[in-house]
């Protein structure tokens, strides 16, 4: 009788033949079975990513095509009656924005693309224009009982308003330093400024009695738009607030940037994916550094996916929150507003498997369509095709 060998399955005394048999069967099964979940986990979002190369390379022509849609959706006229967020407040918020967003991805085709500025400069200006219409700044003035642009002088906050549209218009003055609007730009930057002196927390409210961090990052990012412009110097402010934002507004165990603050600068919400990606596409302008670690910190603590797709949690692992008109709908722990600003901070940092990855969920949440010359994220309605084109269009870090 052989001896068995050290280390011989005890397995193979066993009469397999049976088993052999058995496994021959089905083995076209569990083969198919292997290439369909292969296939699976891999061709949709490889097929769904195709394009990400020309967006983050920042194409002509595929910028062109969303931002002729947005240009085309602004036309047709939008008033907050447009959408059904079931509160004056959002849908005021959400008219708002998509003014702001599309000025703002305009503003960013045009400086990647100066040949495109005459085809985007009134539609640029259309939008400010619209950002200054009583109806649309009635949501901020009723949250305040007064109007921002009439209380300049005041120490009301107004980050709401003031902040994302002055960073409007800082961005429309590099590409066409002399236009209209530059002596506003000049009032609004030195409210802001005189503003966030002033503030011990290092934050402007953006409604009373409400602090929020990443509403103030459009407001830092406008002021440093401002001093590169003017060739102020704003380093005294931009130090002092720095210094509090690091001690309180960043997360010391995720790194991420908190939610909303309370008067004293503690923390009143939980940090979250949704403030920290949207505010690191503003604060790269002003805090280059901090806006990098942020976008390690998502990289880190929030970036996942599903079957090959990208996507951004909205709270960090370990915590959990409810879904809010910050959020939009969180599904299984991810959010689609973290995962949609996410775009932008990968581009900015040059993260191109990532934005791949994020670029291949939003086409399959957002079903675009191309119309002649246009691209149209059906889902996303007008304020959803604003943002993608801002994020889309983030500049790159040099």
């Amino acid at each position: 009788m052989k001896r068995r060998m050290i280390g011989q399955s005890a397995f193979e005394s066993l009469p397999l033949s049976g088993v052999n048999v058995h496994f021959r069967k089905k083995w076209p099964v569990i083969f198919a079975l292997a290439v369909f979940l292969l296939t699976l986990w891999t061709l949709p979002a490889a097929w769904l990513r195709r394009g990400a190369g020309e967006w983050m390379a920042g194409d002509v022509a595929t910028q062109q095509r969303l931002a002729r849609t947005v240009g085309a959706q602004l036309k047709g006229g939008l008033s907050s009656a447009d959408f059904s967020t079931q509160s004056e407040l959002f849908n005021g918020e959400w008219l708002f924005g998509t003014h702001l967003m599309a000025g703002v991805g305009l503003c960013q085709l045009v400086r990647q693309h100066p040949e495109t500025l005459a085809e985007w400069s009134p539609v640029i200006e259309q939008c400010i224009r619209s950002l200054l219409s009583a109806s649309v700044r009635e949501f901020d003035r009723r949250s305040w009982k007064a109007d921002a642009l009439e209380t300049l002088s005041s120490d009301q906050g107004h980050a709401a308003y003031l902040g994302y549209f002055n960073f409007l218009l800082g961005l429309y003055r590099q590409i066409q330093p002399t236009n209209e609007f530059v002596d506003l730009n000049d009032a609004i930057t030195t409210a802001l400024v005189r503003r966030l002196a002033n503030s011990p927390n290092g934050l402007v409210a953006t409604y009373p009695n409400e602090w929020y961090p990443v509403d103030n990052t459009p407001i830092l990012a406008s002021i440093a738009l401002h001093g590169k412009t003017t060739e102020k110097d704003y380093s005294a402010l931009f130090k002092r607030v720095e210094t509090l934002w690091r001690t309180h507004y960043v997360d010391s165990i995720t790194g991420l940037l908190v939610q909303a603050a309370n008067q004293d600068g503690s923390a009143r919400d939980l940090p979250r994916g949704s403030g920290t990606t949207l505010g690191i596409f503003f604060l790269h302008h002003a805090f280059p550094e901090l806006a990098g670690e942020l976008f390690s910190a998502v990289q880190r603590e929030l970036v996942t996916g599903f079957l090959n797709f990208g996507a951004v949690r909205e709270y960090a692992h370990g915590t959990n929150g409810s879904m809010d008109i910050d959020s939009g709908p969180v599904l299984f722990g991810f959010g689609f507003s973290a995962t949609g600003f996410a775009l932008a901070g990968s581009r900015i940092y040059g993260d191109e498997a990532l934005f791949a990855r994020l670029y291949s969920s939003a086409i399959l949440a957002g079903a675009p369509v191309s119309r002649g010359d246009r691209l149209d994220f059906l889902t996303a309605g007008p304020l959803g095709n604003a943002i993608l084109l801002a994020m889309f269009t983030a500049p790159s870090m040099p």
